[in-house]
């Protein structure tokens, strides 16, 4: 056994008692941005993401309609309960546009086709989510719904927002391609060359954001963080991870340091095997999730991906999309596959020693929920029963309990 094997086994063996292995090397951060195994760094035990913002997606609006299974379900007992805390508003991308124009949001996407998208695309990304009965706006009304029928939430749902990667060239893997597409702040030209000009984009796009908010006066949710997309970051050594087009070290922990300076909190979510979540402190992240990719890489061995969540002391993503329905073909598979996250959340001591995020591509949970078929049924009501239990939920307040009751009416599909 290797000395990585034996850390991992180490890692494995500690996370099951809630002890945490420290990152060697990683940068000191406040206390504050270094949670105990019993809390979240963001807010939310079960954030979820939401994809949102490109016209290939369909259903393309967050609406009220949309939202409202995310917000609350009825348990085996017939009373509404509130179900996911945190919702990841994010887009990676922009395609199928009237104007024809395909726009990337990272560095990494749209390789043969499309450009990063400038100014103009990031506020139009913000002025998609802050649209009147869409995103932000639709999911306070959703909640101030349920407050009224269940009592008010134990906590303001977290709304994490998305942050744009400042792409340095405008077709990011032409490095002759101009470094100035972006637009202006303050009449200045931004040339993503220079660490600086990249900054600024991403304070500018973290102020409108704030002002929106702001502006909202929302009463059942609030702003707490935001979430860095590319799910990759490099230090100079990631030669072979194109360090030249992304800068992160350079980059990130400056984010970082603006986001803390205004309360907020930065989250991440890497893939298995990417770079830099061995090392996450150091960018300046709070909250970092990982994803096992199990579902659609079953080669991927729990117990390694279990290791490395302990050793790290990070989150776990849980993965599906609608292909675990059991009206396409091969979702026993999946359905398997899906419930082994669940399985290996509780075997390996993750499940009530950190949080969780919630991918299921652009409409999964949706359709699980609205699916007629028993057995989507029984899965749908399987995976709330998970958030619902989750342990690092706080106990509910009195309020909540005197005002939990059965209603039927709600959320029948449960």
């Amino acid at each position: 056994m290797n000395i990585r094997q034996r850390l991992l086994a180490a890692g494995l063996s500690l996370l099951a008692t809630g002890i945490l292995l420290p990152v060697p090397g990683a940068a000191r951060l406040p206390e504050r941005a270094r949670p105990e195994a019993t809390e979240s760094a963001n807010g939310a035990t079960d954030a979820v993401l939401c994809y949102g913002g490109s016209h290939h997606r369909t259903p393309y609006l967050w609406d009220e309609e949309r939202l409202t299974p995310y917000v609350t379900c009825t348990d085996s007992a017939g009373i509404e309960r509130w179900l996911f805390d945190g919702f990841i508003f994010l887009e990676f991308q922009d395609t199928n546009r009237p104007d024809g124009r395909l726009y990337t949001y990272e560095t990494g996407h749209l390789r043969d086709m499309g450009f990063a998208a400038g100014k103009e695309q990031w506020q139009e990304l913000i002025d998609y989510w802050f649209a009147e009965g869409n995103g932000v706006n639709a999911l306070e009304e959703v909640v101030a719904r349920a407050a009224e029928r269940i009592g008010k939430a134990p906590t303001r749902r977290k709304v994490i927002m998305v942050l744009p990667d400042p792409v340095i060239h405008r077709h990011y893997i032409d490095t002759t391609s101009t470094t100035r597409y972006w637009g202006e702040i303050n009449g200045r030209e931004m040339d993503f060359s220079r660490t600086e000009d990249r900054l600024e984009a991403c304070k500018w796009f973290i102020d409108r954001v704030r002002e929106r908010f702001e502006a909202g006066g929302y009463r059942h949710i609030e702003l707490e963080g935001f979430y860095w997309l590319r799910e990759i970051v490099t230090r100079p050594r990631d030669t072979a991870y194109s360090y030249h087009l992304t800068r992160s070290d350079i980059l990130l922990p400056r984010i970082a340091d603006y986001l803390h300076a205004q309360g907020y909190s930065f989250s991440w979510i890497p893939y298995y095997g990417s770079r830099g979540y061995d090392d996450w402190r150091f960018f300046g992240f709070d909250q970092v999730y990982l994803q096992p990719n199990y579902y659609w890489k079953p080669a991927n061995a729990w117990e390694n991906i279990c290791g490395e969540i302990a050793c790290y002391g990070v989150g776990m993503e849980l993965e599906f999309e609608p292909t675990l329905l059991r009206e396409r073909s091969g979702s026993e598979a999946f359905r398997a596959r899906f419930r082994e996250y669940m399985d290996a959340a509780r075997r390996c001591g993750i499940y009530g020693s950190k949080p969780f995020a919630y991918y299921h591509g652009t409409n999964g949970f949706y359709d699980l929920w609205a699916s007629d078929d028993e057995e989507d049924r029984a899965l749908f009501r399987e995976l709330c029963a998970f958030i619902l239990g989750n342990p690092l939920r706080a106990a509910q307040t009195p309020e909540e309990k005197k005002n939990n009751k059965p209603n039927t009416k709600q959320q029948p599909n449960l």
